[in-house]
């Protein structure tokens, strides 16, 4: 258990910031919660913007330093909090995570997020249905490297979970969430149902949500 105190600056429904928190719970870390309002504008206050002058949550305050980045936090409590590793025990684990997790963020998030997910939220998804289905195909096929890793092993790097599985979880579950949405179904994205087409990363989103931490994790705001 960590003896200093660690708090944790984060919006509900933000993906990075579901990151930290489900590694948080997965390691069993307590942590002071300073939950923000977007609508407010609390990541744009002064006092915040001295903790990432960005103005990106998450924050990980922990005595005097503040990190912020989703996978370097998580990398930090790795390093910090070993023993229940997120990126491996050995030099080839190590290595194989980072190259799922390196995988995800530059080859899989930002389609889903940039093209699917935000067009959806924002009510700009009708402007463009064609562009719309066209993204949700590539969304699709951009997915299959995960189906295919997950169709030979649990979890994206091997047996455990580990810090792959953590930082592609969220924006999944946002795609799963967004594509329920009845605008979706209108334009025929073929998003409400992913297990029928990648039955091998629904599996895997099961295992997930019995992960320990998951429960706290889950973004409040998607309850009511």
């Amino acid at each position: 258990m960590p003896t200093v105190e660690h708090e944790l600056f984060w919006i509900s429904g933000s993906p990075y910031a579901w990151r930290v928190q489900l590694a948080l719970g997965y390691k069993d870390l307590p942590y002071v919660s300073r939950r923000m309002d977007s609508a407010r504008q609390d990541n744009r206050s002064p006092e915040f913007l001295e903790l990432n002058p960005r103005g990106k949550v998450p924050v990980l305050k922990t005595g005097e330093t503040a990190l912020y980045e989703s996978v370097a936090i998580i990398a930090f409590l790795d390093r910090t909090y070993p023993a229940v590793p997120l990126f491996g025990r050995t030099g080839e684990e190590h290595g194989r995570i980072w190259q799922r997790v390196n995988e995800f963020e530059n080859y899989t998030r930002d389609l889903l997020d940039v093209e699917i997910i935000r067009p959806l939220l924002r009510g700009h998804a009708k402007d463009d249905p064609e562009g719309m289905r066209a993204s949700a195909a590539r969304a699709i096929d951009a997915l299959g490297w995960m189906e295919q890793a997950l169709s030979v092993a649990p979890y994206l790097a091997g047996e455990v979970i580990s810090a792959a599985d953590i930082v592609a979880l969220p924006n999944i579950q946002m795609l799963r969430r967004v594509g329920l949405r009845s605008e979706a179904a209108e334009m025929a994205l073929g998003l409400e149902d992913l297990g029928s087409r990648l039955p091998a990363l629904a599996a895997w989103l099961s295992r997930m949500e019995t992960m320990r931490g998951y429960e706290a994790a889950y973004p409040p705001h998607w309850r009511s």
